[in-house]
């Protein structure tokens, strides 16, 4: 008897937290600390914002606190309440039943047993695991870790400093081949190549496991990361039908260029990177973080595998990636401007709803760099950018193709030292031309079937939205960098060797 009366105290002690709603209580505790943290952590907040955000923060605490108290001293009186009655009449000692309760026995097999029921109830169907598809992918515990992670600069770099610390003898026991850089204007299909490489077994790359400490991959790996969870994949943000996970490759090496280049993201302009701006320091430390992602993907077998960034922001910086990184192979992916402009377009006005709706989105987009949409908008400084966009605004089509000219105007004076892939090629044969472009990387398909990683169909072309003059302008670039694609230079490989023949660069 003593038995069931201690659980009948503990059932009366979780029915009534359950129907206290503290859960809510401790989510807005949570929330009140993330505003504090980030009022204060925030570059864009000045003095007097902060301290009033902060005092803010702290009633809430308070109040939270406040709520927290008085439901446990309510959940506390019902379970009180079921002993003492039982006492009072006869059934069971007060001595007896709180005895057992503070045992490790009953403390022990009262948790199976609750562990069972849940499981039970998730199996039927009566609680759910997964996230509502409302609820945001970033809970207020990882946004306060987030917070924390990308504080400052110097945070940043420091995690960097003390993962190669850490781990300096693995670092130094592997060395990876040259990298590979996919690049292009967001929207032109780089995600999509992204995805089809990460398939590979030569092939390293970033994941959404890596955040938030994504220059300490190795640390945070070891520590757990986010390992133990369990996360549905999603649709990302840019509501174009792509889902992600954990395990699901993306951009990151954007935090490594603010860090170690501040200078080059001012004015509300990401500078174009010349010679002039190299640093062997930080050359160096780009080199370990592509060890050390390299070592968390593969382990000690990362020998010679290829780390792979796909980073938008790096068509900007064709000037100095084959002198930071000798060797290495830069993958340009090539869409039609009028199909390319409008979805810039689209996700500019998407993202601005976004950043309206969600500060997090857009201090989340801002601290991996990527500041392509939006209130974030910072179009990379390429050469004639300015006469081409001339009064134009973000708002308007013609905008995007002025900034599509300037950026593969850029294109075209690098492309000897490039690789470039066209969408169109990819959706008509995507296993042929991924194939080609394995060979020209040198990295091994391993006889991967690429076919679902690209959209089949034609693309569309929406030229209506464009002036006639600009659209000719942006088409004939179009040509111009076409006409060195892989596609283009098929008449130059050996008709022999089928899909799998190396590209003889022009």
């Amino acid at each position: 008897m003593t038995l069931v009366v201690a659980s009948a105290a503990v059932l009366g002690f979780a029915l009534v937290l359950a129907r206290s709603r503290l859960g809510v209580v401790a989510q807005r505790i949570v929330r009140a600390a993330l505003d504090g943290v980030t009022a204060v952590l925030d570059p864009d907040r000045d003095d007097l914002e902060k301290e009033r955000a902060a005092r803010r923060a702290g009633v809430c605490l308070l109040k939270g606190a406040f709520g927290l108290a008085w439901r446990f001293g309510l959940a506390l009186g019902a379970a009180g309440l079921v002993v003492l009655g039982a006492d009072a009449s006869g059934v069971e000692p007060t001595e007896r039943v709180l005895g057992m309760m503070v045992g490790l026995d009953f403390i022990a097999g009262i948790s199976v047993v609750a562990a069972v029921v849940w499981w039970a109830l998730v199996k039927a169907g009566v609680v759910s695991r997964r996230r509502p598809a409302d609820e945001p992918a970033y809970a207020e515990a990882d946004q306060l870790l987030h917070r924390l992670a990308f504080a400052n600069r110097r945070m940043v770099r420091a995690a960097a400093r003390l993962d190669n610390r850490i781990f300096r003898r693995s670092i130094q026991r592997v060395s990876v081949a040259p990298p590979v850089f996919i690049v292009s204007l967001p929207r032109g299909g780089t995600t999509a190549l992204l995805n089809a490489l990460h398939r590979l077994p030569g092939v390293a790359t970033h994941e959404y496991r890596d955040m938030p400490f994504v220059t300490a991959p190795l640390l945070w790996s070891r520590l757990g990361g986010d390992r133990s969870k369990r996360v549905e994949k999603r649709e990302r943000a840019h509501g174009d039908g792509l889902e992600i996970g954990l395990d699901s490759p993306e951009a990151f090496d954007e935090v490594l260029w603010r860090a170690h280049w501040p200078q080059k993201y001012t004015a509300g302009r990401i500078q174009i990177f010349d010679e002039g701006d190299l640093d062997d320091d930080a050359t160096d430390d780009f080199a370990r973080h592509h060890v050390k992602v390299a070592l968390v993907r593969h382990g000690l077998s990362a020998d010679a595998c290829r780390y792979v960034s796909k980073n938008n922001a790096n068509i900007g910086r064709l000037r100095v990636l084959d002198r930071m990184f000798p060797g290495c192979s830069i993958v340009v992916a090539l869409r039609r401007p009028a199909a390319h402009a409008a979805s810039l377009h689209r996700q500019h006005e998407r993202f601005l709803r976004l950043h309206a709706e969600d500060p997090f989105v857009r201090d989340y987009m801002r601290d991996i760099g990527h500041l392509e949409f939006g209130e974030l908008h910072q179009p990379i400084d390429f050469a004639d950018l300015a006469d081409l966009v001339g009064a134009r605004e973000p708002s308007e089509p013609d905008y995007w193709l002025a900034y599509w000219i300037a950026a593969f105007e850029e294109v075209a004076r690098h492309q000897g030292e490039v690789v470039v892939v066209q969408q169109d090629d990819l959706r008509a044969r995507p296993q042929a031309t991924m194939e080609q472009l394995c060979s020209s990387l040198r990295i091994d398909s391993a006889g991967t079937d690429f076919t679902s990683e690209f959209r089949p169909g034609a693309d569309s072309t929406p030229e209506d939205l464009f002036s006639p003059d600009l659209l000719a302008r942006a088409d004939a670039v179009y040509e111009r960098v076409a006409a060195k694609a892989m596609a283009a230079r098929r008449l130059r490989v050996d008709p022999t060797a089928a899909h799998s023949a190396s590209v003889v660069e022009v």
